[in-house]
């Protein structure tokens, strides 16, 4: 059968991934330029040269499943451990060196190579934006259960749906079908979800003198994280750096004008860090409107099957937790079951 994935996340390829190993069709329709999610690189500084991991600085792997994969990415050199010092500044300045309880795990040529690893085998189309869906019902004949919509007008015709998208994405998207199919419990559910946004102000220096760590966690009211990339890969002299701000710092300035979110950034990390860091060769901002979930769901992954079998599910980061790891489980998940359901 002919499966469309909206959205080239982590979820959304792994479950793509198991299904078309399994014989199906799957097609995946991401709106952006690049797939990986949040696992995300940006190519900045002179020619481009330098990587720096915008989104997911780093993982750990808890699951047995998930070490699986993380086993498969290290073999392909794909992944590997970030070895170094870590450390958490408190409100009052303190510096403390900490260990971790498990192995972060990072990729040496950017965290988006894993998702083009997962996606290497499937068919992706990318900035390709669907606007809406139409359950196409019991009179389709031969025809197929779901149409994708562009805005370009054009249409795309699937036996089956997975939305990987953040759920306030994925319930713009359900709402285009309330009235033809029953969404109307995983419209409900979904709508439930919070999430907190977050900027990432990222940094080359061609001198400075970088700090010890690979990383810092701040007790601060503007600096969340701090994230040493340099530790993670020799690029030639440039040094760099992604700051990440605080949800609270995000949403008081998400409409305000870049440049200013910009400088208040690099004025906190300068008192943070030293004069040093205020004088960067380059300077990057992004935002993430959809960082993080406040309130995941319970549950792997969310489906519906019409009374003319015409399955949808969702998956995706805000399914058991906040994490690669629940990410890459929504989607093995729900490709399991799939393929078990489909046999049947």
């Amino acid at each position: 059968m002919k499966i469309a994935v909206i959205g080239a996340g982590i979820s959304g390829l792994t479950a793509g991934r198991e299904l078309a190993n399994a014989g199906h069709e799957v097609v995946v329709f991401e709106k952006s330029g690049g797939y990986g999610g949040r696992l995300a690189t940006r190519y900045a500084g002179k020619d481009n040269a330098q990587k720096l991991d915008h989104g997911v600085s780093f993982f750990t792997a808890e699951s047995s499943e998930f070490k699986k994969l993380v086993t498969e990415l290290a073999a392909k050199d794909i992944i590997t451990t970030w070895e170094g010092s870590y450390a958490t500044r408190n409100e009052n300045g303190k510096v403390t060196f900490r260990e971790n309880n498990s192995p972060y795990y990072y990729a040496p040529k950017g965290m988006n190579t894993v998702g083009k690893y997962l996606g290497r085998n499937l068919d992706i189309r990318l900035n390709e934006k669907v606007g809406g869906l139409t359950h196409i019902g019991e009179n389709r004949r031969k025809k197929k259960s779901w149409m994708l919509n562009f805005p370009t007008a054009l249409t795309e015709s699937a036996d089956a749906v997975i939305i990987s998208a953040p759920a306030r994405q994925a319930y713009a998207l359900l709402n285009t079908t309330i009235d033809e199919i029953e969404t109307l419990k995983l419209v409900r559910e979904i709508d439930e979800v919070e999430y907190e946004s977050q900027f990432t102000l990222m940094a080359g220096f061609d001198e400075a003198d970088m700090p010890e760590w690979n990383a810092l966690d701040c007790e601060d009211d503007v600096i969340e994280f701090i994230s040493n990339e340099t530790t993670k890969r020799n690029e030639g002299e440039v040094k760099t750096l992604v700051v990440h701000t605080t949800s609270e710092f995000a949403k008081k300035h998400m409409h305000g004008d870049r440049e200013v979110v910009e400088e208040l950034i690099t004025d906190r990390l300068t008192e943070i860090l030293g004069g040093w860091a205020a004088l960067a060769d380059w300077k990057q901002v992004h935002f993430w409107r959809y960082s993080r979930a406040v309130n995941p769901l319970p549950h792997d992954f969310m489906e519906i099957r019409g009374n003319d079998d015409t399955p949808l599910a969702l998956v995706g980061a805000y399914m058991n937790g906040n994490t690669v790891e629940s990410a890459y489980l929504s989607g093995l998940k729900l490709g399991k079951h799939w393929i078990q359901q489909f046999a049947d």
